[in-house]
């Protein structure tokens, strides 16, 4: 029942007057006493719809989340000799591999996520049928007449109604870089995009669940018409409705992807409309404001965490920019901060040459490793590989090739993500690093930190690295090969240690190619512009004249192959997998790593996985 809907006065503006914080829970029923006690049942009361629906939807998700704090903190703090333990390694197998294991529907060129996220999926969405589906009836058995009626509400809207305000909290809290849930649960902001978008998408089902009611009730009593002229929830409810498909719809993966920077550019705004269409829909009922002030507070806690850090704490710093000879442009940033292996940073180029691109920041992996600036003497440089593909980067190197070695301000935010404490090198006796295309960037960071950390270690002798890098341009196999060499000639790591794999496959026909997420060719407007600086600078030389002793293929890596050759190994080997490339070439990794815990259950090595997705 809907008991603030009949005295909207318009208020400040669209408000009931006097504004309150919260509504009251003074219940006058005019019916009969059993029909009274009917309609406070526990699941159908109207005045603690709140308390029973909103408060189940935050208590399941904090349990969630508490559920994945707790095994966060074990991994870290638990004492060697629990983390020895034979229950301890094969738990830690069965949890691998359901975070590994994934799908693919080739029709669609659809890659799962892991079996681990899918189920959790799984359980999300069985707690909210169950809430929504469960409880009896769907609508009141009220009369035409009005002699009998117990609320203008029907049950179904007023509980997925509650239970859709009660996510608001949580799909803020998701989206943002600087948040709790990642502080608790050590999964990084990237890594639980997946979660914000779900949760939006059901917030989004559950508001369209809590609508389609209220319009067959009103139709049946044939006061639709009148309720939408002189009740401003209606159309503040279909105001906010709109925008929320927006941001809905336009978030599928083969939208966004496609739209990417339209996306980006107007989901800030339409966002602004849906919360404050969704505020003065809500209207203080009950306790409803106090989503938003969760909400609220959480989200300004990221944004200002943020603004802090990169304002007052990273400050700015200039880059420079230059198009190398393979087509990737090359970001070099001096700076004194320290990150490591595998994070990212979002920077904000505040040149005008970048046009719009200027108003938003920018995701990108750093390349290189942090140094301590007082033994090195100078500030270290974070280097970035980035390969031109549209928006940003198209512009970067359109305006490279212009002017090579060009200067910009910018703003650094971050550093973000990276490899998991749990990761530590020192721990694993082979490091396998694969990489594909624009993941050679990450990789070669990856790269560096192995040949640091083994080249310090005493039993150096056992430790192996094994680098497999695939690519289609002939340029950038020669490009790799040479700084993964250069890498190499200044370590301490014995050479027959190493095994480094390039494999060239620019002149082999690609069955069903799949594209990397968001990806597009280059268009030809960007490449006319660059074209001439790549010629300048040797671009076309084959890469085949090699100087080192890198083999160098002309075929695609059998990723399942290598995994299980490098993971079969026996006698408390542990091996750590790092991967970073197009989906067809994390699914491979993702199933042949899952399949290797299967080998861990029997005895076999422990197999870690990190992976990192460019899209």
């Amino acid at each position: 029942m809907m008991s603030m809907d009949e005295k909207s006065s318009g208020g400040l503006p669209w408000l009931d007057m006097p504004v309150m914080f919260h509504s009251s829970r003074v219940d006058k029923c005019k019916m009969t006493p059993e029909q009274c006690a009917y309609r406070s049942g526990y699941w159908r009361y109207w005045y603690e719809a709140d308390h029973v629906y909103s408060l189940s939807t935050i208590y399941f998700l904090c349990a969630t989340v508490g559920l994945f704090t707790i095994v966060h903190f074990l991994s870290k703090y638990a004492p060697v000799w629990m983390k020895r333990s034979d229950i301890w390694r094969k738990t830690t197998a069965v949890g691998r591999y359901l975070a590994y294991k994934g799908y693919k529907l080739p029709p669609l060129r659809y890659f799962s996520p892991s079996l681990g996220v899918m189920l959790l999926g799984i359980i999300g969405t069985t707690f909210f049928l169950v809430m929504t589906l469960g409880p009896q009836p769907y609508y009141w058995q009220n009369t035409r007449d009005g002699k009998i009626s117990y609320g203008n509400s029907p049950p179904i809207a007023t509980r997925t109604g509650w239970m859709a305000l009660a996510l608001l909290p949580f799909v803020l809290a998701l989206g943002a870089k600087a948040n709790l849930i990642s502080a608790l649960t050590g999964v990084p902001h990237e890594k639980l995009q997946v979660y914000h978008h779900w949760t939006s998408y059901a917030m989004f089902v559950l508001a369209l669940i809590h609508t389609f009611p209220f319009i067959v009730f009103n139709i049946w009593k044939g006061r639709m018409i009148n309720q939408w002229n002189t009740s401003n929830a209606y159309w503040t409810g279909v105001a906010a409705l709109i925008p929320q498909a927006y941001l809905t719809f336009m978030s599928l993966p083969s939208i966004r992807n496609r739209y990417y920077e339209f996306f980006k550019a107007t989901h800030f705004l339409v966002a602004l409309l849906f919360l404050l269409f969704f505020f003065f829909h809500c209207d203080f009922r009950l306790s409803s404001w106090d989503y938003f002030v969760a909400g609220g507070a959480i989200y300004l806690f990221s944004l200002f965490t943020a603004w802090i850090r990169t304002h007052f704490i990273n400050g700015r710093h200039s880059a420079t920019i230059d198009l190398l000879s393979c087509g990737f442009v090359r970001i070099k940033i001096p700076t004194i901060m320290s990150w490591r292996p595998g994070q990212h940073i979002f920077i904000r180029f505040l040149g005008p040459q970048l046009r719009l691109h200027c108003l938003t920041a920018h995701p990108f992996t750093i390349c290189s490793l942090s140094q301590n600036p007082d033994q090195l003497g100078m500030a270290p440089e974070m280097v970035f590989y980035l390969k031109p593909r549209h928006g940003i980067t198209a512009r970067l190197a359109t305006i490279a090739a212009k002017s090579s070695g060009f200067s910009n301000t910018v703003l650094l935010d971050g550093p973000y993500g990276g490899i998991s404490d749990s990761a530590n090198l020192t721990g694993f006796d082979t490091a396998l690093i694969i990489s594909g295309g624009a993941g050679s960037g990450f990789s070669l960071a990856i790269v560096e930190e192995a040949l640091r950390v083994y080249g310090n270690m005493s039993d150096v002798q056992h430790r192996k690295i094994e680098v497999v890098f695939a690519t289609r341009n002939s340029e950038v196999a020669l490009w790799y090969g040479e700084k993964v060499e250069d890498m190499i000639s200044m370590s301490n790591v014995p050479e027959k240690n190493i095994s480094v794999s390039i494999h060239d496959t620019s002149v082999e026909p690609m069955e069903n190619p799949v594209p990397a997420p968001g990806a597009k060719e280059q268009s030809n407007e960007v490449a006319a512009e660059i074209e001439p600086t790549l010629l300048e600078k040797g671009c076309g030389t084959a890469a085949t004249n090699q100087k080192f002793g890198t083999a160098l293929r002309s075929h695609r890596p059998n990723l399942p192959h290598i995994i299980a050759t490098v993971t079969s190994g026996t006698g408390g080997q542990k091996t750590a997998i790092f991967a970073c490339g197009p989906a067809s070439m994390l699914y491979d990794v993702r199933n042949a790593a899952a399949e290797a815990q299967k080998r861990v259950l029997g005895g076999s090595t422990e197999v870690y996985l990190h992976t990192e997705s460019f899209s």
